[in-house]
């Protein structure tokens, strides 16, 4: 029975699509454009029934459309144009097909492979967001291993396959290390190759400062085909730095990886696919459940509207900063840095780039403070690096106004219930005394705002922004008693 409804979605589709390309297509009123085509239309329905059936699209599961399902589909519209031109033709004769529009066929067939592929899309892009959101309230904040790859070979593209299927909520890729120079910058399944074996110290600090900390190293290529100092760099960063080394077999893909796991992870039943979750530490206030006003519905809306609007106002002020950030830094202009966000799914928090290089032309390593130009320091008191930051609030990764993204070491013993909400550009607790303010002040702010939040509470906090950044930070020690008292159980 569940065919037979997916064959008549098919074929009401084909119906729509041959309709719109017949008022797209002919020059006559739609009536009278229908009237004419009707026979068109009726044909291509008939037809249209056996060749998806052949093609066996109404056996598909739409929620894990692939490649293959789409070039079904093509061939599917093909076919059916074809055959709905050919029944036309031995039903009312060439005459008939002369007075047809020449551009209707193509246009058909287009119409058809988009409504029947972007349905399709649609229902995989559904099942994928609601999976992500029961992931998402289930585990947070992000328990994931972080993984470095080694060697650019069928195993790592079959590693990576499975990972993404099978153990998305447990693994992240963070990138691949590859001994060809000309692979380095480019993607192996959006996965970023950062260099060779020979550099994963370098790739490691890099990747650090961004946030990630790497928790193993899966070798995708046999470990005798690495470098002598490959080989004797990893087994150093194996033992100095608690990074696990391991070890796929070409011959069994995942096999090797499981064996290798340690005893005790390998008694809780963690492996590739099964990586147990930290519990999340429970709120300062007790429940674990934050009181959300009805305003919290219609925040995102507001966010969006706001960065747009945004973006387009400060887009001259950002180019600007862009070429000062070019002279005085150097490329890339971005600097990005992953952090928790709500539910604690990983975000990339964007900022220009204030820093320059960790190492001088001598190969000297640099201090923080050496590192941060004259420019920099400026953007970074008028918080005017943080600009980027309007692009993650329009991609929803962000609010105007919300707790701060922190980094996972920053976060406070607490982060469950901050992390309920969406991070902000600005928030309570930054126009309360912002960087003076220990990191469990901070987060009793951002928890008294999460229970109170408002349309005029968020107006308040954006003004005073302005003043903190003109005048400085100073710190509200009313505002925090306050926060504590209410957050107190």
């Amino acid at each position: 029975m569940h065919r037979l409804v997916l064959l008549a979605v098919d074929v009401a589709l084909i119906a729509i699509s041959t309709v719109l390309a017949i008022l797209l297509c002919s020059p006559l009123s739609p009536l009278s454009a229908l009237v004419n085509a009707k026979l068109h239309l009726l044909v291509t329905i008939g037809i249209a029934i056996p060749v998806l059936w052949f093609f066996g699209l109404n056996r598909t599961v739409w929620r894990f459309t692939s490649l293959n399902d789409c070039w079904l589909i093509l061939a599917a519209a093909a076919w059916t144009v074809v055959f709905a031109i050919a029944g036309n033709l031995a039903i009312s004769g060439i005459q008939r097909i002369h007075d047809m529009p020449q551009s209707l066929p193509v246009m058909q067939g287009l119409l058809i492979l988009c409504m029947l592929a972007g349905v399709r899309a649609a229902m995989r892009l559904r099942h994928t967001s609601r999976r992500r959101a029961r992931m998402a309230k289930a585990q947070f904040p992000d328990e994931r291993e972080n993984v470095l790859l080694v060697g650019l070979t069928p195993i790592a593209d079959l590693f990576l396959r499975c990972a993404a299927e099978n153990a998305r909520e447990h693994i992240h890729i963070a990138g691949i290390l590859s001994n060809a120079e000309r692979h380095r910058g480019r993607s192996l399944r959006s996965c970023k190759i950062l260099g060779p074996p020979e550099a994963a110290e370098d790739v490691l600090h890099d990747l650090s400062v961004h946030g990630i900390r790497i928790d193993r190293i899966v070798l995708t290529m046999p470990y005798t085909h690495l470098s002598r100092r490959a080989q004797e760099l990893l087994a150093e960063i194996e033992r100095t730095q608690a990074i696990r080394v391991d070890r796929l077999s070409a011959q069994y893909g995942l096999s090797e990886l499981i064996s290798h796991s340690d005893g005790g992870a390998k008694e809780a039943g963690s492996d590739l696919t099964a990586v147990a979750p930290a519990t999340a530490p429970a709120p300062a206030f007790g429940g674990g459940d934050i009181p959300a006003s009805s305003y919290l519905r219609w925040k995102r809306m507001i966010d969006a509207t706001g960065a747009t609007l945004g973006i387009v106002c400060l887009a001259p002020l950002m180019v600007i900063i862009g070429m000062i950030v070019a002279l005085d830094v150097g490329y890339p202009l971005i600097f990005w840095q992953q952090r928790p966000g709500a539910f604690g799914r990983p975000i990339r928090v964007l900022k220009f780039r204030t820093m320059r290089r960790p190492r001088d032309q001598n190969g000297r390593a640099l201090a923080d403070a050496e590192r941060v130009s004259r420019a920099g320091r400026l953007l970074r008191r008028l918080r005017l690096d943080e600009l980027p930051q309007v692009y993650n609030v329009l991609l929803g990764h962000m609010s105007l106004v919300g707790p701060r993204p922190l980094l996972p070491v920053d976060q406070p013993s607490f982060s469950a219930a901050r992390l309920r909400l969406r991070p902000g550009l600005t928030g309570w607790a930054q126009i309360k005394g912002g960087r003076h303010l220990s990191i469990e002040d901070k987060a009793a702010l951002d928890l008294w705002y999460i229970r109170n939040a408002s349309f005029t509470l968020d107006m308040l906090i954006l003004l005073n922004t302005i003043r903190t950044v003109l005048f400085g930070e100073r710190i509200d020690r009313r505002a925090i008693d306050q926060a504590w008292r209410e957050l107190r159980p």
